[in-house]
């Protein structure tokens, strides 16, 4: 270490990298750092020293309180004594303390206010001036009580002294005046008149004891100035108490200092002047280099410090790098591995065209053309075989009549639920209401086609076995659901094990259905009573199933992003969703669709193999309201709307099968491409669509703990087919063996393949900012699942266990999602 006493700047070479934006450059371009040739701070480095003043804040501040509070403890037990003399009876002795602590004291008050302020976070880094003010404080406390106590306290001491001694000695006890003259050779001090004892007594208090005590006082400036340095407080800080303090004295010198022209006196009050001056200056150079030592010290910490950060650095992006390559060697093996291609081919043909119309330099009318051709391949609802005859007949002049329109539509138009009668039925009052008043019964109510007839019996009847319900139960789960919103358990509401009657009945009487859709309450409870009782006991297509997916798809379109997509629902196609989420599993058998084909059961044969189980839900919940006359929650609205809510609901739970998702992500991916994400967006049928499909798979998007309950209960039922496929000597189903689990494989592959393109589609073409929440929680509980396959996990409830026990809990390769779903969508 360089000898820094005896130099005006220090030169130190740390590492360029450490103090490369810091320190200023020689002609030979090595580093050098230079001091102040009083204060020792460093000069021109604005960061460097506000690091070191930082540091020194924190860890000298402590220690200074600490020293601070000992001295202070040491002087008010020095002073403690005085305290007696305030109670004691003389009551010269009373007010003479009095006068003493009031030397003392006012100096004193300011400290402990001080010292609070050095503890506090926001004053800390300017300890170094408030340790400055309690040490001048003090100095003047100190010095204040020095010299009360000699020229007052000691003086009277001294005079009963001398008094007792004359007394004694018989000497001065004569009352004869005397006057002693000024005379420089003989009495070089003021005139005095009195007594022998008078003049005596005067000489003691006027000129020795002053001359004495601003003596004894240089001993207490000598303390003041060594005890600085334990406080480390700055070079600067520590001139300018030296300063305070020594001009403070000077000034009571020569108030103080008995004027004479003794040279011994004059000589003494120089050196008495003058001494703490020279000393003040020697502590301030002791101080600075001190503190140029710790300084120096603070450097080499620094560029070790700073360099250990380097290598870290270095280290983490060697470790970043080499991540990012073996994420790219595994992708480009899992891609050769598993090269599939999840783009239909529509998608695939109107990239092609965008990019061609990109590419030539079309005229305006071909680029209308080529934009038509692009946005009637991307409709959802577009059979590209089939005219459009109902759209067509609505729009048609008059020269085809009516007879021939109705044919036309009733014969060759399309049987899906069509958006644009919606409003025409908004217009003659019956979308928005589903019903009306006027007219005769047979044009209010449905026709003999079309079911049964309520007829002039206007009153429904209770089921037997109807529970009751109290409306404290309702109110309670509607602000349940209103509270949990999409992370609603269902499994924790009092529902008596009735889910989805008593949550349906909750929703139905929240939106006051009853009236706007002109629905009877009693039909609609005896409805949701039988759904209820017709879900199976699997262990997850239940009837708890069926109440969060209807939950979910309410949160869907009354709740989220402020209730917009309400907004753009009627009244009979939010009811029709919440229908359609209540049936979409009604009597679901516990097995997929593939094992009803490959059993050869009689739903197969019945619907040709074609999303076998979705038809039967919808015949088996429309043919309760056809052959249970006390659940027709139809009879009140008139045909045409039935027909088309009917519609509706068909369209919605047919969209629920897992072989027909890949055409609904397509046809959504492909609005993205032609830019007709506000068309699809506002769409009514295309929203209710996707909102009951994302709530039917909706516990992907759940809670960490929720996505973990239910994807046990799906994982058992898996394992139930897988049984019974071996006791039928079938093939078992993949991922459905209960001895060769490997659950965390299986769970990634739903999110790759169905999750994730599915919410990562809505989240632009339909969803807005809103969404994001549920979006994100998705690649969360995927980056959960290769959590699990990473550490080698296959058995559910470890995997339960271990990783979705706590909603709080994320892994860390979430981001492993942007390139895993590079390759999924390739």
């Amino acid at each position: 270490m360089p000898d820094l006493k005896f130099s005006r700047f220090t030169r130190i070479s740390p590492s360029m990298v450490s103090l490369a934006d810091t320190v200023r450059f020689k002609a030979n371009g090595d580093p050098v750092i230079r001091y102040h040739p009083l204060t020792a701070r460093f000069v021109g480095q604005p960061k460097l020293e506000q690091l070191y003043m930082e540091k020194a804040a924190r860890e000298w501040s402590p220690r200074s309180f600490r020293i601070v509070c000992v001295f202070l403890l040491l002087y008010f037990m020095i002073i403690s004594p005085n305290l007696y003399n305030l109670i004691s009876p003389d009551q010269d002795v009373r007010d003479k303390s009095y006068t003493y602590f009031l030397y003392v004291f006012p100096a004193m008050i300011p400290i402990p206010i001080l010292l609070w302020c050095s503890r506090l976070k926001r004053f800390k880094p300017h300890f170094h001036y408030i340790y400055a003010v309690i040490v001048t404080l003090w100095t003047f406390s100190i010095i204040g009580g020095g010299m009360y106590s000699m020229l007052h306290e000691w003086s009277l001491y001294i005079q009963n002294d001398v008094t007792a001694l004359l007394n004694a000695t018989s000497f001065l006890n004569s009352s004869d005046v005397y006057t002693m003259y000024h005379d420089d050779a003989i009495w070089p001090y003021p005139t005095y008149t009195g007594t022998g004892k008078d003049i005596l007594f005067a000489y003691m208090g006027q000129v020795l004891l002053p001359a004495a005590t601003m003596n004894i006082n240089l001993l207490r400036m000598v303390l003041i100035s060594i005890f600085i340095p334990l406080l480390r407080i700055g070079s600067l800080q520590s001139a300018m108490v030296g300063l305070v303090t020594t001009l403070a004295y000077n000034a009571i010198v020569l108030l103080v200092y008995p004027s004479t022209s003794n040279k011994y006196f004059n000589t003494n009050k120089v050196l008495v002047f003058c001494f703490p001056l020279l000393f003040a200056l020697i502590m301030l150079l002791q101080n600075r280099d001190m503190e140029r030592m710790l300084r120096v010290e603070f450097l080499q910490m620094y560029e070790k410090e700073q360099e250990a950060e380097t290598a870290k650095k270095q280290r983490e992006a060697f470790a970043e790098e080499n991540k990012n390559l073996k994420k790219e060697l595994q992708k480009q093996q899992d891609y050769l591995q598993n090269p599939i291609d999840l783009e239909s081919p529509v998608h695939k043909i109107i990239s092609d065209l965008k990019a061609l119309q990109d590419e030539s330099n079309f005229t305006d009318a071909q680029n209308f053309r080529m934009a038509a051709i692009v946005s009637a391949l991307s409709r959802l609802d577009t059979n590209l075989f089939t005219p459009d005859i109902s759209s067509q007949m609505a729009n048609t002049s008059s020269e085809v009549d009516k007879d021939t329109k109705n044919w036309a539509i009733s014969v060759l138009g399309k049987k899906e639920y069509n958006p644009t009668s919606r409003l025409s039925n908004v217009a003659a009052n019956g979308a928005l209401s589903g019903g009306g008043s006027g007219g005769s019964a047979s044009q209010d109510y449905r026709s003999k086609s079309s079911g049964h007839v309520l007829g002039e019996r206007e009153i429904f009847l209770p089921l037997d076995r109807m529970p009751s319900i109290e409306e404290s139960v309702l109110a309670s789960i509607a602000a349940a659901v209103d509270r949990d919103g999409w992370n609603s358990d269902v499994f924790s509401f009092e529902t008596g094990g009735r889910p989805l009657f008593v949550i349906g009945t909750a929703l139905f009487a929240k939106h006051n259905f009853f009236d706007e859709v002109k629905v009877d309450p009693i039909a609609m409870k005896n409805f949701l009573l039988c759904i209820d009782e017709g879900y199976l006991r699997n262990p997850y297509h239940n009837v708890f199933h069926a109440a969060d997916v209807m939950n979910s798809v309410n949160y869907l379109i009354s709740n989220l992003q402020g209730g917009h997509i309400r907004t753009i629902l009627t009244v009979n196609e939010f009811f029709a969703a919440l229908v359609a989420a209540a049936i979409h599993d009604y009597k679901h058998p516990g097995k997929s669709n593939n094992f009803m084909i490959k059993a050869r059961h009689r739903l197969a044969m019945q619907y040709h193999d074609k999303s076998v189980l979705e038809n039967m839900h919808l015949a088996e919940s429309f043919l309760l309201t056809q052959d249970s006359p006390n659940c027709d929650i139809w009879a009140r609205m008139k045909d045409k709307t039935y027909r088309e809510m009917r519609k509706a609901i068909i369209e919605m739970v047919l969209a629920t099968d897992l072989s027909m998702h890949l055409q609904l992500v397509g046809s959504l991916k492909s609005m993205i491409i032609s830019d007709e994400k506000h068309d699809i967006a506002n769409d009514p049928m295309v929203l209710m669509r996707v909102v009951v499909k994302c709530a039917d798979i909706g516990h992907s998007a759940k809670s960490v703990k929720l996505h973990g309950l239910w994807s046990s209960l799906i994982v058992e039922e898996f394992f139930l087919q897988g049984d019974a496929e071996r006791d039928n000597n079938t093939e078992v189903s993949p991922f459905m063996d209960r001895w060769a689990e490997n659950s965390a494989k299986n769970q990634i592959g739903f999110f790759e393949f169905i999750v994730l393109p599915f919410f990562d589609t809505v989240s632009q073409v339909v969803f807005q900012d809103n969404f994001r929440p549920i979006h994100m929680a998705t690649k969360r509980n995927y980056g959960l699942w290769k959590e699990a396959a990473n550490r080698n996990m296959t058995s559910i409830s470890a995997i339960r266990d271990d990783l979705f026990f706590d909603d709080n809990n994320t892994a860390e390769n979430v981001g492993d999602f942007q390139q895993t779903q590079t390759h999924v969508q390739r």
